[in-house]
């Protein structure tokens, strides 16, 4: 990231600073599913606090939990409320910040978010990790939540050996990138409106010689390729790599592309689908763009839940409802959606996901394609997993993961939980 990217992202993250927090659970908003019942989230940030220091507050397992919509810097995951919304399968995305830490280059900051999140599940048993879809099956039949490691942000890939060193530090999903370009790929542009996007833009391109080679070792070990936040030509340009390899994509997180560079065209979701690929639907309010009156229904109050509602009914008309669910984008910086519409409470936290599940049900989603979403997130883990090269694997796990930046002296390898 340049020296103007992680300017902006700092002045964006303190000028949206909340500070008040609930230390008392959720309130139960629905009745809860049936104890069997896997439902998916594929963008959860479970150890932002990790991430983002004194400006967060709170992680699962300490009975903080944002106590409104607005609170962007609270916890806003609890275990027993996901257990209530059915949501057990959960690709846990950590996000490394700007690497500004003495010492500790992007991947450096990459393998200690990992080693946070190993840690995070050491000391909440609530959690457990998974590193692959049969040691998830096994973990969720035996009632518990599970957490499938992910990075968002490439920003540490300076070589394709980095790609293995994610992966032997437990990473499975990896987001190409992030806000801003980064050495394998462009990202979308205008992500935070065209008054600052001429500030955070940057090339008009799509993968770099480093980001095709870096997609083929992800498919190489089986690592599921997420491709939100990126251009649309380096959406097609992976595709193009993935589709004759037979690996589908993720689009972890997402709104409907109306107005906004972020969110993904209607003709790549489509692309996405048709490759056996998922689309999440990310509970974030956007400031730039508006539900569309055509997408709206009698009552439809903007700025509430019922956005992300249209926004997963969007999908589900346009690719088919099997390939869209939940990307909630929970305990990140962003702006969630207020109260009122379907949604009194509004999304404060995932003890609201109940309501939100029951407002698609009202508009027609089936309660099979709600349930039905771990299934179909483990599915896609079992296509990824298959397409890797058996004679990569082996060296790849025993790879040692060092403690700090690539570059400097490596020190004991880091604990792995594999």
């Amino acid at each position: 990231m340049s020296i103007r990217g992680t300017w902006l992202c700092s002045w964006m993250l303190l000028g949206s600073l909340g500070c008040a927090a609930l230390r008392t659970p959720p309130e139960e908003t629905a009745p809860p599913v049936a104890p069997e019942v896997v439902r998916a989230d594929l963008h959860v940030h479970v150890t932002m606090r990790a991430a983002l220091g004194p400006l967060f507050q709170g992680e699962p397992g300490e009975g903080v939990l944002a106590g409104s919509h607005a609170e962007r810097f609270v916890n806003q995951v609890d275990a027993a409320a996901l257990r209530r919304a059915g949501v057990r399968l959960i690709l846990a995305t950590v996000w490394p910040p700007p690497a500004t830490r003495p010492g500790r280059g992007a991947l450096g900051e990459a393998l200690h978010q990992l080693a946070e999140l190993e840690s995070f599940t050491r000391r909440n048993p609530d959690f457990v990790l998974a590193h692959g879809a049969a040691e998830a099956r096994r973990k969720l039949a035996d009632g518990q939540l599970v957490l499938i490691p992910a990075v968002e942000g490439g920003e540490g890939i300076r070589r394709v050996e980095d790609v293995d060193l994610l992966y032997a530090a437990g990473a499975r999903s990896i987001t190409l990138v992030h806000f801003f370009d980064n050495p394998l790929a462009d990202a979308a542009d205008d992500q935070f409106g065209a008054a600052v996007g001429g500030l955070a833009n940057g090339r008009d391109g799509g993968l770099t010689p480093l980001g095709a080679q870096a997609v083929r070792r992800m498919l190489q070990l089986g690592i599921l390729i997420d491709v939100a936040h990126a251009s649309d030509r380096t959406i097609e340009e992976v595709l193009a790599i993935a589709g004759p390899a037979g690996a589908p994509l993720l689009y972890s997180h997402t709104g409907a592309g109306w107005a906004a560079t972020r969110c993904l065209s209607t003709p790549l979701a489509q692309r996405i689908a048709a490759g056996g690929g998922l689309i999440g639907i990310g509970l974030f309010r956007s400031p730039f763009q508006e539900v569309p009156p055509s997408e709206r229904w009698e009552g439809f109050q903007p700025g509430t839940c019922d956005d992300d509602v249209a926004h997963w009914l969007h999908y589900a008309r346009q690719v088919g409802p099997e390939a869209v669910l939940l990307g909630s984008d929970f305990s990140s910086a962003i702006l969630r959606a207020r109260p009122g519409g379907a949604c009194p409470q509004g999304l404060r936290h995932t003890g609201d996901l109940p309501t939100l599940f029951a407002a698609l049900e009202a508009h027609g989603l089936s309660r099979h394609t709600l349930d039905n979403s771990g299934e179909r997130l483990l599915r896609l883990l079992e296509t990824v997993e298959g397409r890797a090269d058996p004679s990569v694997l082996p060296s790849a796990r025993k790879l040692p993961v060092p403690r700090d930046d690539l570059f400097l002296e490596r020190v004991a390898p880091l604990p792995r939980n594999q």
